[in-house]
């Protein structure tokens, strides 16, 4: 949605359309045979008052400063709420904007995870994608289809957040609440690699013992990260995503029934989405790829009924 363009950065303005709000920053456009952005439109500007201007579209591209990157992405995430309740903007369109924003919460998360306002914002995209996905359950195509098919952890947190809301939706009875708070401990399920360094995280070739051991520790620390900040059932998806059934995972080694439902689905989505993207140590497999080996060679990892329904959920099926 964003490209870099040296000290500009191209954005897209059609949902902006939607917004009866003052924006705190310039607007550029590109004039025809020029490489120069000029001032389109000036900060403090009522958006209800340059519906034409941006409808018109014969401005060319637009563009934003870098420094003020932070005030447009604070602005998309203020307006997602109405974006997502206006009917006049495509599913597509809905679905890439709360793909950005959430993307780049997960990362100023990662970044700062002790900050109760990206904590917030947090909890906020984790109610917008619950509200997206309910307001029509076509939107999880669209989200899936926005991640990248390379590894990146800010977005496998948020592709792990969709698989999981529209598989918990498919066969969990749970309240709104219990929704929300699993959804969030998804999207901050890896937050405990924010303590890890880069060259663990993105080593090409197979880990040694010492670095496993390290990664290992990412679950109990994003539990200790998060534990003034969020209710159990979200600490219990954090601190358990890495659990099997047949108790060799980590950390505490649980088995079965010792494993909660929640942990389980956040397991599995964790699983096939690390496998369907390139990863540093490996390529992407195509999806049916992904739950052969699921089922063939990682035999004691999910539970048998809940792994079924998830192949269910990818093909469009009830459980």
């Amino acid at each position: 949605m964003i490209l870099e363009s040296k000290k500009f950065i191209r954005i897209v303005t059609d949902y902006l359309l939607a917004e009866d709000r003052i924006i705190d920053f310039n607007i550029y456009a590109k004039p025809p045979n020029s490489n120069k952005p000029v001032l389109l439109i000036a900060a403090n500007t009522n958006i209800a008052n340059i519906k034409d201007v941006l409808a018109r579209k014969n401005h060319g591209p637009l563009f934003i400063t870098q420094d003020s990157s932070m005030k447009f992405e604070n602005f998309m995430e203020e307006s997602l709420d109405s974006i997502i309740k206006n009917p006049t903007i495509p599913l597509e369109q809905k679905s890439s904007i709360v793909h950005a924003c959430a993307t780049n919460i997960i990362r100023d998360v990662f970044d700062d995870p002790r900050s109760g306002k990206n904590i917030s914002r947090a909890k906020n995209i984790t109610s917008n994608i619950i509200d997206l996905t309910l307001a029509d359950t076509q939107s999880i195509r669209h989200l899936l289809r926005l991640g990248s098919h390379h590894y990146y952890t800010f977005s496998h947190c948020v592709n792990v957040a969709v698989f999981g809301v529209g598989l918990w939706l498919m066969i969990r009875k749970g309240d709104d609440t219990e929704l929300h708070d699993f959804t969030l401990g998804c999207i901050l399920h890896d937050v405990g690699k924010s303590q890890i360094l880069d060259s663990i995280l993105n080593k090409p070739g197979k880990l040694d013992f010492e670095e496993f051991e390290i990664i290992k520790k990412h679950p109990g620390q994003g539990h200790w990260l998060m534990a003034k900040h969020a209710s159990e059932i979200t600490l219990d998806v954090i601190l358990h995503h890495h659990e099997k059934i047949n108790g060799n995972g980590y950390p505490h080694g649980l088995k079965r029934d010792q494993i909660s439902d929640n942990a389980k689905i956040a397991t599995i989505a964790d699983v096939y989405d690390a496998l369907t993207t390139n990863r540093p140590y490996g390529g992407a497999r195509r999806p049916l790829s992904a739950l052969t080996l699921m089922k063939k060679e990682m035999v004691g990892h999910f539970e048998q009924k809940r792994f079924e329904e998830f192949i269910l959920f990818l093909g469009g099926r009830s459980a």
